[in-house]
């Protein structure tokens, strides 16, 4: 066989930030400059008394150099502004208000962060689905968009197969999320969600049984059972939940139809398309989560101690399954610098700041995907990019790279490997769209929950070093982990573009 043949794929990483239209400066970081040389110009025309400017040009010298909490300062001063500005107002901290007596239908009462959310049901009966249900749909009147969730699993065979078989799929998987980067597409972000939570192995155990007591006896499996009982009193639980985020901003209104019910009716049948076409990548949709799933979701991830309470929780849900949730919020939220406390549970959120810088193999993630030692959700943010769009970017982005090394080479100034580096990514970027590969905008979310702050500080010390093991620099996101916890829960509100996409 040849050297070809035997040669593994590798899977790269793009610059998180490219070229806009001030190049590769950050527009905050070009006000920043803009505003020191307007002070310096001020001064020299002696509007502005000297010692004056001489203050801001050295606090926009800070702003531009300086570091808070490892990050520029210039990107996470905002963030700690707000919070501190909220904290002022003692607006960290919120209860549910207790209404002794209801007097008809109360509205809604929800955190801030939760604020403009709503559940709506919707009939379906799909062939891909083994039953007929209902589609449970929640609405973002904040950011003008409606989500429906997808409950996903694996055959579990991914880390056993051989490196080109990873490959294959891989490829499949990505077929599935390209069928959203097309022109005028009313799908505007794909969201999974990896929820692992340690169980006791009694309630595996119970499962298996459960689902075996209808077959002969065997004594293998008798003996697998008897292992498991054996080997652990706890075993990993993986819920993976997969949402399909339509703006309803795209979509067009239909004749004596509302843009809502139009939403509602797209998303229905973007999920559709895409639960088919995960089941034909080597995935298998589980089922479609309906109002009540959504909201005991939402509260389990919230705050996993409920789990002991399912079948009273369950029962406490048909306020849910109607037009609004006036129930499915928390109960407390106390938003901190760097966690938040939500009900009994502590939450800690990161961003994928940096991804691996040399290639990686199919499997580069098993590390931290396979972390069992706590609570965590894994979230990975997927924003379909059309062609046009796609082509305009690598057009500006290849021009203004190229334009960058011959402004430094006529000025005798060093071209630096990194310059180059980035015109060959470029370059790679209009190769592959040139042969049909299509976009996405990316973004890696990680969150924690442990029942105490020790816990949650031991946990996330071991999950920052299982990722930079895997080449991924976490950043926490100080000042918006309230931000951080929502994204993690499957309600179709998420802060990557506030954090950066790639």
């Amino acid at each position: 066989m040849s050297a070809d043949a035997l040669k593994l794929r590798g899977y790269r990483f793009g610059e998180r930030r490219r070229s806009g239209i001030f190049g590769t400066i950050p527009p905050a970081l070009a006000m920043v400059g803009a505003v020191a040389l307007a002070a310096g110009w001020m001064a020299i025309a002696g509007y502005v008394p000297l010692p004056i400017c001489i203050v801001v040009v050295a606090l926009c010298g800070w702003l531009w150099f300086g570091k808070i909490h490892q990050r520029p300062a210039h990107e996470i001063l905002p963030a700690l502004g707000a919070w501190w500005w909220r904290r002022l107002r003692s607006r960290h901290r919120w209860y549910r208000p207790v209404v002794l007596v209801a007097d008809g239908e109360q509205p809604a009462s929800l955190p801030p962060v939760l604020s403009g959310l709503d559940v709506f049901e919707a009939d379906i009966d799909w062939p891909t689905i083994s039953q007929a249900r209902s589609l449970g749909v929640v609405r973002d009147r904040r950011a003008g968009t409606v989500t429906a969730v997808l409950r996903v699993a694996g055959d579990g065979q991914f880390g056993l197969v051989d490196a080109a078989s990873q490959d294959m799929r891989i490829d499949e998987w990505g077929a599935a999320i390209a069928g959203f980067a097309r022109e005028h597409s009313p799908v505007t972000r794909i969201v999974f969600h990896d929820w692992t939570s340690p169980v006791p192995i009694r309630d595996t155990v119970a499962r298996l049984e459960s689902a075996w007591a209808d077959e002969a006896e065997h004594p293998a499996r008798a003996s697998y059972l008897q292992l498991l009982r054996e080997t652990s009193a706890t075993v990993v639980d993986h819920d993976v939940l997969v949402e399909v985020t339509v703006d309803l901003n795209r979509v067009g209104k239909a004749r004596g139809e509302t843009r809502v019910a139009t939403g509602l009716r797209t998303v229905a049948e973007q999920t559709r398309l895409f639960a088919g076409r995960l089941n034909t990548s080597g995935l298998r949709v589980d089922s479609v989560l309906s109002a009540s799933d959504v909201v005991t979701a939402m509260r389990v991830r919230s705050d996993p101690s409920v789990v002991e309470h399912l079948s009273t929780l369950n029962s406490s849900l048909a306020a849910a399954t109607g037009a609004s949730a006036p129930t499915f919020g928390p109960m407390h939220v106390d938003d901190r610098l760097g966690s938040v406390v939500v009900d009994g549970a502590w939450h800690r959120s990161w961003w994928f700041a940096r991804w691996p810088r040399r290639e990686v193999a199919a499997s580069w993630l098993d590390a931290l995907v396979f972390e069992t030692g706590c609570t965590r959700t894994f979230t990975t943010v997927f924003e379909p990019l059309s062609p046009s769009r796609s082509d305009s970017d690598v057009d500006r982005e290849r021009t203004q790279r190229e334009a960058n090394i011959e402004t430094r080479r006529r000025k005798g100034f060093i071209v630096r490997r990194a310059d180059e580096k980035a015109v060959a990514e470029v370059e790679s970027r209009e190769s592959e769209l040139a042969s049909g590969y299509v976009e996405c905008l990316y973004t890696g979310l990680l969150t924690v929950t442990a029942p105490t702050l020790e816990f949650l500080d031991q946990h996330a010390a071991d999950l920052e070093q299982v990722a930079a093991n895997a080449g991924i620099e976490l950043q926490p996101l100080w000042g918006r982990q309230a931000d951080g916890w929502v994204s993690s829960l499957p309600l179709g509100r998420s802060l990557a573009r506030r954090v950066g996409d790639r």
